[in-house]
C-alpha cells in the first residue's frame, strides 16, 4: 500500500515498553513532542501538504463569550481544542467562521485573531457598518463577511438575495480582497450567478455549495447549472466541507460515496483552481462526527496528483484569503 502511493510516510516511535510501537502520521509541520497525536498504528494516515489550510471552522467558549439569551448554546470547543484538531489533521492555518448563534458579535474571530493570527470570516449588517470599522477588521486579518440563510432557514426572492449581495458587495468592493461566504440551498444560486460579475467581489459557496440531495444529478439537482456557470469565474470558490450536513450513508463502506462525483466534477473545475478543504470543526450539528477519514478521502479523490492536492489544500486558501 506506502509502495503503491509513493508517497504515505509512517514512523514508528518506540515506547518505553520494548515490545510495542506507536505509530505517528508524518504531517508537513512540525510539533514538540509533548503536543504530537498519536495514531492508531493499525492504520496509515495520507499527508496533507506543507502549510495546508482549514478555511471554515469555528470556537465556542460560551464562558468567554456569551450568547445572546434566546440562542442556542452549543458544546463548548475551546481554541485549545481547535489547535489540537489543527494539529491531528495537518492543517495548520485556520480560518475562524463566525456561527449564527453569535448573530453579528465578532469578539471571538477577532480576539482569535489578535492572539493567534490566521484569517477570519464576519458577520455584519450591511446597513449598519462603517468603512473604519471594516479597515480595522482587515487589518487584523478578516477577509469576508458571511452570509447563512440556511441555518436561519430563511427564504429569500430573487430580489431580496441580489439585493443583499448588492449591498454586501458595495462594502466590501473597496478593501479589493474580502469574499461573500454564501451558504444557501444550491437552488438558490439560480439567483445569485446572473449578478456574480456586477458584484465584483470574491464569492465562497460553502459546504459544497448545499445540494438538495446526493448523489448529485448533473440533470435535475436544482442550481447545479448556475453553479458550473459560476466557477466558470476566478472569483468564485467552493469549500469542501461538511459531508455529514446532507449524506446519510450510516450503512454503507465509508460514507462517503454520494461525494465522489460530486467532489471530482468540482476539482476538475478551472483546472482545480477554485476548491479549498475545510474541516467545519467542531461539527456543531453532528458532534463526535471525524473528519479525518474525509480528509483522507479528499486527498485520494485527488488521484496522485500533487498538484491539485496542493491547490485543494494550500494554494486556493492562499488565493482566496489573501496570503502573501
Amino acid at each position: 500500500m506506502i509502495t503503491a502511493l509513493g508517497r504515505r510516510r509512517l514512523v514508528c516511535r518506540k515506547l518505553s515498553t520494548p515490545t510495542t510501537s506507536s505509530c505517528y502520521s508524518i504531517t508537513s509541520f512540525v510539533f514538540h513532542a509533548a503536543s504530537q497525536h498519536r495514531y492508531n498504528s493499525s492504520s496509515i494516515k495520507l499527508i496533507t501538504p506543507e502549510g495546508s489550510w482549514d478555511s471554515h471552522m469555528h470556537v465556542i467558549e460560551p464562558s468567554r463569550y456569551p450568547f445572546p439569551q434566546n440562542a442556542t448554546v452549543p458544546k463548548e470547543a475551546s481554541i485549545a481544542d481547535a489547535f489540537t484538531n489543527a494539529r491531528r489533521l495537518g492543517l495548520p492555518n485556520m480560518v475562524f467562521v463566525q456561527i449564527s448563534g453569535y448573530g453579528t458579535n465578532n469578539t471571538w474571530i477577532l480576539e482569535a485573531l489578535k492572539t493567534h493570527g490566521g484569517r477570519g470570516v464576519v458577520s455584519f449588517d450591511p446597513d449598519n457598518i462603517d468603512v473604519s470599522t471594516l479597515q480595522h477588521w482587515h487589518d487584523l486579518g478578516v477577509r469576508g463577511v458571511r452570509l447563512n440563510l440556511r441555518s436561519s432557514k430563511k427564504e429569500m426572492s430573487a430580489t431580496e438575495i441580489q439585493t443583499v449581495l448588492r449591498k454586501y458587495a458595495d462594502k466590501l468592493r473597496p478593501l479589493k480582497t474580502w469574499s461573500i461566504g454564501l451558504y444557501a440551498d444550491m437552488a438558490m444560486l439560480e439567483h445569485v450567478q446572473p449578478i456574480v460579475r456586477e458584484l465584483g467581489v470574491k464569492i465562497v459557496l460553502e459546504h459544497f455549495g448545499s445540494p438538495a440531495h446526493l448523489p448529485l444529478n448533473t440533470d435535475n439537482t436544482p442550481g447545479w447549472k448556475a453553479m458550473c456557470k459560476m466557477m466558470e469565474d476566478p472569483n468564485v470558490f467552493v469549500k469542501i466541507s461538511g459531508p455529514y450536513l446532507f449524506s446519510h450513508q450510516n450503512g454503507k463502506k465509508d460514507g462517503f460515496e454520494d461525494f465522489e462525483g460530486l467532489t471530482k466534477a468540482l476539482l476538475r473545475m478551472r483546472n482545480g483552481e477554485g476548491v479549498v478543504f475545510a474541516s467545519d470543526w467542531p461539527h456543531t450539528q453532528s458532534r463526535g462526527f471525524d473528519v479525518m477519514p474525509f480528509t483522507e478521502k479528499c486527498l485520494e479523490w485527488c488521484e496522485g496528483d500533487r498538484n491539485l492536492e496542493n491547490k485543494l489544500f494550500r494554494d486556493d486558501a492562499k488565493v482566496l484569503w489573501d496570503v502573501n
